[in-house]
Order: C-alpha cells, then structure tokens, then sequence
C-alpha cells in the first residue's frame, strides 16, 4: 500500500518521505487512545484507603471496564457526579451495572441509573438513581433472593444524607452492604 501511495505521490510531481508514511501509520495508531481520552466523566466512585479518599473515575463510554480496585472489599462506596455537560437539549440517560467477581464468577450487585439535570450555571449535572430491586425466584411458597453472599442476601444499606429530588434522582450516593465490606470489581456502562 505504502508503494502504491509513493508512486501516486511521483507521478503528482510531490517527493515521498518514506519516514514521513511512517510516521503518519503511527501516529494513525494512537489515535483512538487519544480520542477516548475526551470521553466525559460520568460519574466518580469513591472510597477510603487508609484515611484517604480513592476517587476512580467512571466514563460515559460505553462497555466492561474492570476496576483499578478490584478484589479490594470496602464498607462505603461513594458515588459523586462527574463532568457537567455544556449543551442545549438535556444528555440521554445513562445505566451502570456494578459486579462482583469477574467473568462467569461476576454477580451484579447494583445498578446506578444517571439522568442529567440542570446546574445554577445552566449546565446539565449528572445525579444518581439507586435500583436496588433485588433478582428473586420463586422457591416453595417463598420468594428467594439471587443475589447473594455465603447463602446471605446481599442487601444494600444508603448511608448518604443527600435527598433526591422530585424524579427520585440524588446529587451522590453512599451505600454498604448487609454483608460486610464488599468489593466493586467491574461495571458496564449502557
């Protein structure tokens, strides 16, 4: 490919730099890692390590992402908002599933529906749904939850202050789990 560019370059009258090709190929594959990088942050998922705050940043694109802390069981997950967004109709809703474990061995736990609303400065501000809607089957005369740890269902606890407004949608969200630390290892976001 790169001749057939070179001998279209000389018949046009143009000199071919070959290191130039080169350089143009390389700099080609790095481009989608450059564009990922302008991704907005959806959301901030926070936690403490030893007194200090762990902020791991949560992006709007889309797919599996594992987590820098993964394996890492905490008492309190934060949920903070991310970038606010400059624009004239209100960002699509987004949806983030959260899981334990990785693979076939992955549980959700909890999942996170993000609606923008707008801001003093009249830009949209991520806020936060928590559905925490256990999966339950039906066993004998009872119903069963799906979701659990050591045959305990793993129920969440919100320990935050922050209210949520008029469409059920809060600023941040700070949550536990019935179970003890857990740890947050993936999520997908939709």
């Amino acid at each position: 490919m790169n001749r057939i560019v070179a001998e279209d370059a000389t018949r046009q009258g143009r000199p071919v730099s070959y290191s130039m090709v080169a350089f143009v190929i390389i700099l080609m594959s790095f481009a989608p890692g450059l564009h990922a990088a302008d991704a907005p942050v959806l959301m901030i998922l926070e936690h403490k390590e030893a007194d200090k705050k762990v902020e791991t940043k949560i992006e709007t694109k889309d797919g599996l992402v594992a987590s820098p802390v993964k394996g890492k069981p905490r008492e309190q997950w934060i949920i903070r908002p991310g970038d606010t967004l400059a624009s004239a109709a209100r960002p699509g809703e987004r949806i983030v599933n959260f899981y334990q474990g990785s693979g076939i061995q992955s549980m959700l736990l909890f999942i996170v529906k993000v609606r923008y609303f707008p801001d003093s400065e009249g830009r949209w501000l991520p806020q936060f749904q928590l559905n925490e809607e256990p999966l339950v089957v039906r066993e004998g005369k009872r119903w069963k939850p799906l979701t659990t740890v050591q045959g305990i269902p793993n129920l969440i606890v919100q320990t935050g202050t922050a209210l949520p407004n008029a469409e059920g949608y809060s600023v941040s969200l700070e949550l536990g789990f019935t179970t003890g630390a857990t740890s947050i290892d993936a999520w997908v976001v939709q």
